[in-house]
């Protein structure tokens, strides 16, 4: 083969990595971001780890193409940038607060104050699971991804997720109906 024949052949390669990977993007990006949001609880810092995310699937480009599942794989690096990025920082909360305030606006001062306790109390006790329980519920509940999906993303057994998140919410059921029966009697 000519240099220019190689040249040429070297310059598609690139083009449909790049038409690829745009692909993933286009069709994923919502899905990396929820993940980002889901570990860093922040729209900033999330943003931030959705774009790193695109930066290191653009740097393995060339792995996407073998990648029997590009969802899952982008979510592994959405995983696995999210963990690193929420152990570097501290916890803002400036753009939940702003939403908050905004909707407050839009509900009553009792709809939006119990809509708030509730939705902290849930977040303090998921918090509170242990990580390997907390983890496996995040991806499956609230990205909606499936068990063989969180499996690789986790890089644990299918059967060990669903146990997994089944004592995740068995947990959580436990801790509500005990809270509920202390707080049911008062009402």
């Amino acid at each position: 083969m000519t240099e220019q024949a190689l040249t040429n052949q070297a310059a598609l390669i690139a083009c449909s990595h790049e038409d690829v990977l745009e692909a993933a993007v286009r069709e994923h990006a919502r899905l990396v971001f929820r993940i980002a949001y889901s570990v860093l609880r922040n729209h900033h810092d999330a943003e931030d780890a959705t774009q790193e995310t695109f930066m290191r699937a653009l740097r393995y480009r060339r792995k996407l193409e073998g990648v029997r599942d590009p969802k899952t794989w982008l979510a592994r690096i959405a995983w696995r940038v999210a963990v690193q990025r929420g152990t570097r920082r501290k916890e803002s909360s400036v753009d939940e607060d702003a939403v908050l305030q905004m909707r407050s606006q839009l509900t009553s001062a009792e709809e939006f104050t119990l809509e708030r306790e509730m939705s902290g109390l849930l977040e303090s006790l998921i918090a509170a699971l242990p990580e390997n329980l907390r983890e496996p519920l995040r991806l499956s509940t609230i990205e909606e991804l499936g068990p063989s999906e969180v499996a690789e993303v986790l890089e644990v057994s299918e059967a060990s997720v669903r146990s997994r998140v089944f004592r995740a919410r068995q947990i959580l059921k436990d801790k509500l109906a005990a809270l509920d029966g202390k707080h049911g009697t008062a009402r």
